[in-house]
């Protein structure tokens, strides 16, 4: 999944922040921004017991754009992202 959707996804980000452009993440992927944060992704890649949540952002640098995770387990991840 990392390889073959968020990587390409993440990448696609980067050149819409380059051109000034919207994006819409793919609906298959799951990501949305996190209510009450301006910068802050969080990410379901499974409901099922254990549930898989992740939060995220984007850090930029000399390189372009590089994905942060910050808290990657179950629901408790949305507390203090």
């Amino acid at each position: 999944m990392v390889t073959e959707g968020f990587a390409p996804a993440c990448h696609d980000w980067a050149a819409a922040q380059q051109a000034d452009a919207s994006f819409v993440w793919p609906k298959s992927l799951r990501v949305d921004q996190m209510r009450g944060t301006s910068r802050i992704m969080e990410m379901t890649w499974s409901f099922a017991a254990p549930d898989g949540r992740a939060t995220f952002d984007f850090v930029s640098g000399d390189a372009g754009w590089s994905c942060r995770w910050r808290r990657i387990g179950d629901h408790i991840v949305y507390e203090g992202p």
